[in-house]
């Protein structure tokens, strides 16, 4: 009888395998940071989008009001309001209009949805809310590029409406700013 040596293909060696695995390893490994980016990433948009929603939100609102209504209002002898801090440059500022400082509950309750406006946590399952939002009142004339002192005669009121995050990945940094001109009826 004759031999014939036979030359068949064997699976991979133990050694082979190893190897494989070491590089997927380190495939993984290195594609893990992105995960956790696109995660922060993620999570700064959502704070983005829902500052944009509420300052949308408080731009209707205050569309609604009559211009004379005092959530609109400037002191006399000043041709801005905003709250204490707020610098605009070539206003003289009313800052005893209490309407224009932040608008938003302090804090929050998720599982009920509601909110309260004390100085410290009411209690447990309580959570800071994360947004703060202020708003600016300038009335103009008609040519929109000077401002008139209250109590005179204006044509138009530029609202501006920001909103910061307190809280996120990104606290205070992707705040959202929307401005609204509000004319006078007839004018």
């Amino acid at each position: 009888m004759k031999r014939t040596r036979v030359t068949a293909h064997r699976g991979m060696t133990l050694i082979e395998v190893l190897v494989a695995l070491s590089i997927l390893a380190l495939a993984v490994l290195a594609l893990a940071p992105l995960f956790t980016i696109s995660i922060r990433t993620n999570a700064s948009s959502m704070y983005l989008t829902n500052a944009n929603t509420l300052a949308r939100e408080k731009l209707e609102e205050l569309s609604g009001y009559p211009r004379n209504d005092p959530r609109l209002s400037v002191a006399s002898g000043s041709n801005a309001a905003a709250p204490a801090g707020v610098t605009i440059t070539g206003a003289t500022i009313d800052t005893t209009n209490t309407w224009v400082v932040n608008d938003l509950p302090k804090w929050y309750q998720p599982s009920t949805g509601a909110t309260s406006t004390a100085a410290t946590s009411p209690g447990a399952g309580w959570f800071l809310f994360p947004f703060s939002r202020t708003y600016t009142i300038e009335p103009f004339d008609g040519t929109l590029t000077n401002r008139i002192t209250a109590p005179n005669a204006y044509v138009v009121k530029l609202i501006t409406v920001t909103v910061r995050p307190t809280l996120g990945p990104f606290p205070g940094l992707r705040q959202t700013t929307q401005s609204l001109y509000l004319r006078v009826k007839d004018a």
